[in-house]
Formats: structure tokens, C-alpha cells, sequence
């Protein structure tokens, strides 16, 4: 984690209750730099030595293999999505993959040629939503098949179209764990889940995303400290 979460989380520790334009400039810390589409985040490491980006926003197959490699512009990762529940499940005319009448289970499956610092997977939703506590990290080791559970989930946005629209972000720190094949599993909660796009980013660091902003966190700071002179001031 870098010095600036480490000193807002600390900072924030002993201070109970902030003002209000601190909360919100906290809330826009917590979002980071935006996309424009889905308000997926762009990691600030994207693009750099060992680190590997796939975006998936159209897809061709439903259910089974071959599944949905990463084909939209941009992507460099091998990684494939694939639809593994529902075999009642088709792809709409806008390139979703829907099913009305059952619930859908996604595995996403990655080979990289470095050891894993961390994984950050973004997945937008329309209709139903995913079940949020039940995604998980998996890779073997030694022959054993392991299990690693994300950071807690960051909802990047929501919507209320065809239900709900959500995007959400999901992080895993993997240093010292020297993993380099793994899959990814999620799945609906329930029926008429539309799955509309998916990003993954993988690097052999580690950093929190979303990123805080150095001037947001400079000015949390000040505000912060304004708040302490005020009340030890006699």
C-alpha cells in the first residue's frame, strides 16, 4: 500500500466525525480516476512493464467453450470468459450475454509470463446483480488447489437501467504467492442477469486501486489538521 492510503487511513483512525466537504472529498479519493465508459477505473500502472490489460464489451459465446477471449482494442492478455452455468443463456443483439430464465456463472481464465503482484477485475451489470460476497481468485500450488478472496468490493457505479446497472471493482494482492495461471469465478444472483462488460488488469506489483489523488489527499489533510488546532486551541 503507498505512504498516501497509509496516512489517510491512519489520519482518518483518530478523527471521529469529519466535515462534510471532507467526506466528500474522501468519496472521490475512494473512486479514483474514472473512464468514461461504465466509470471503469484506468490503473495508473496499465500499460507498464509486466502488466497485461483485457477488455471484453462484446461477446459471441453463450455458454461453454471456446468461450470469449479479450478481442476489443487495446486488450493485451490471452485470458478467456466463459459462460459456464446456463446453457439456456444467448448472447443479445447489443453483445450482452443474458439469460431471463436461469442464473449464470462466469470462470475467467489467465496465463501471465511474470509473478502476480495483483489482479483488478472491473465487471458491469445490467438486470440482476452478481452475488458480490462469492467471487473468488483461484490457482494451484504443489498440486493443491487454493482459494483467494478480494479486497473488499469498490461499486464504481449505479443505474437503474433494466433493473439495476452496477460496475464494480475487485482487487487481489498476490505478492510472495508466485502465482502466474489462475481463474477467476463469479456468478448471478439468480435469473435475468445481463452481463455487459468486463475489464481485467494484472501486474507483478502491487497497488491499491483505485489510486488516491495526491491533491485530494493534500486536501483531506489540511482539513483534517484545520479540525485538530480547532479543538486542542485553548
Amino acid at each position: 500500500m503507498n505512504s498516501g492510503s497509509s496516512f489517510l487511513r491512519t489520519t482518518l483512525s483518530h478523527r471521529p466525525r469529519l466535515p462534510a466537504v471532507a467526506v466528500a472529498l474522501v468519496a472521490a479519493i475512494e473512486l479514483g480516476a474514472q473512464a468514461s465508459t461504465n466509470n471503469f477505473v484506468v490503473p495508473t500502472f496499465r500499460g507498464s512493464a509486466n502488466s497485461e490489460v483485457g477488455y471484453w464489451e462484446n461477446f459471441s459465446v453463450a455458454y461453454g467453450a471456446p468461450g470469449n477471449a479479450a478481442t476489443m482494442a487495446g486488450s493485451t492478455t490471452g485470458a478467456n470468459l466463459t459462460q459456464t452455468l446456463s446453457a439456456s443463456a444467448f448472447v443479445t443483439g447489443s453483445g450482452n450475454l443474458y439469460d431471463p430464465a436461469a442464473a449464470t456463472a462466469f470462470t475467467l481464465a489467465d496465463s501471465v509470463p511474470y509473478t502476480l503482484g495483483t489482479v483488478v477485475l472491473q465487471v458491469r451489470t445490467l438486470g440482476a446483480e452478481l452475488k458480490y460476497d462469492a467471487i473468488r481468485l483461484n490457482y494451484v500450488e504443489d498440486g493443491v488447489p487454493r482459494t483467494v478472496d478480494p479486497l473488499p468490493r469498490v461499486e464504481l457505479d449505479r443505474g437503474t437501467i433494466l433493473g439495476a446497472s452496477v460496475s464494480s471493482l475487485w482487487q487481489w494482492d498476490l505478492q510472495g504467492l508466485g502465482v502466474m495461471d489462475y481463474d477467476i469465478t463469479f456468478e448471478s444472483d439468480g435469473s435475468s442477469l445481463s452481463l455487459d462488460s468486463v475489464t481485467i488488469d494484472t501486474w507483478n506489483q502491487f497497488q491499491v486501486v483505485p489510486e488516491p489523488s495526491g491533491k485530494l489527499l493534500l486536501a483531506v489533510g489540511v482539513l483534517l489538521l484545520g479540525g485538530f488546532l480547532r479543538r486542542v486551541r485553548p
